[in-house]
């Protein structure tokens, strides 16, 4: 990721706290572009109906506004979530590259720990989110009807306790390693590849690509723990809801393989428009800082 400045002048190093709140705005702008197909993903995954029908069903009960269902708790989860997975991705990235050669692997590993990281901070905020969105598939009496983030964030502190605003962390978590596992990674590694043939420059075009490559990746090898996530953050029974190994099992017995996979096409086509998003605002936030504050160093 670092690769974007570090690559114009590789004495240019940005300051940490720098990287946090670059991390944070892109996410938020991310997530602001792509949040309507958040939510048409999270309805699929617990409704279990198609696309078009999810997309007609949205329409017709709550009209366009209703795609932007669960937006505040989205923007939060951005703030506390990309902020520190991408703050602590750079940040790492710039170390290791400074110290040895980084490889595939080496990229991986860092972006498993940075996402494992942010994901534990912003599980609260994507508890929320999962439950707003899925307020329109719920018979009345069992809606949660938060007015916004915050207000969810108190609701489930005083009903569920403090730990109850970590339902789902551990499929939260689990995925958050491998999204950013293989997004960071695979973003970092594809943007060299790409420079490597000598086609492409530094630039918007080789964000581009990169990011499109390493959303492709992300949402292939994610999206069995999100539907299981999207389940259990999501669960109304009496009951505990099981873990997460449990709850893949389930899926795949009773629902068949493929269903771990449902919702593919709003994931990917929300993973990688937020990817490119994403990543483009980081590099050229990047760069603008650089040119900004750093250009006469």
């Amino acid at each position: 990721m670092l690769v974007l400045a570090q690559n114009q002048n590789q004495n240019q190093v940005l300051p940490t706290y720098v990287n946090f709140i670059i991390g944070g705005l892109s996410g938020a702008m991310g997530q602001t572009v792509t949040h309507p197909l958040d939510v048409t993903k999270v309805r699929m995954q617990i409704s279990k109906v198609s696309l078009i029908e999810s997309i007609r069903m949205g329409f017709q009960e709550v009209g366009l506004r209703g795609f932007y269902i669960g937006w505040t708790a989205g923007l939060l989860r951005q703030l506390t979530y990309t902020t520190t997975r991408l703050g602590i991705y750079t940040s790492l990235y710039n170390w290791a590259q400074a110290h040895f050669e980084l490889t595939y692997p080496g990229m991986v590993g860092i972006g498993m720990i940075s996402g494992m990281v942010g994901s534990f901070i912003g599980t609260p905020t994507d508890l929320v989110l999962v439950r707003m969105i899925a307020d329109i598939k719920l018979p009345p009496e069992q809606r949660w009807n938060y007015r916004n983030a915050i207000t969810g964030l108190i609701d489930i502190g005083k009903t569920e306790g403090i730990t109850g605003l970590w339902r789902g962390a551990v499929p939260t978590i689990t995925r958050a390693a491998i999204v950013n596992g293989v997004q960071l990674g695979t973003y970092s590694r594809a943007k060299l590849t790409l420079k490597d043939t000598g086609f492409f420059e530094e630039g918007v075009v080789l964000s581009f690509l990169a990011a499109l490559t390493s959303g492709f990746a992300m949402s292939l090898t994610s999206l069995p723990v999100d539907v299981s996530k999207t389940r259990i953050q999501n669960w109304t029974g009496s009951t505990k809801p099981p873990g997460i190994i449990k709850m893949i099992t389930t899926i795949a017995q009773t629902e068949g393989v493929p269903a771990l996979w449902r919702g593919f096409l709003p994931y990917f086509c929300r993973s990688a428009p937020n990817a490119v998003v994403t990543m483009i605002c980081l590099d050229q936030l990047t760069q603008l800082y650089i040119k900004v504050f750093m250009s006469d160093e």
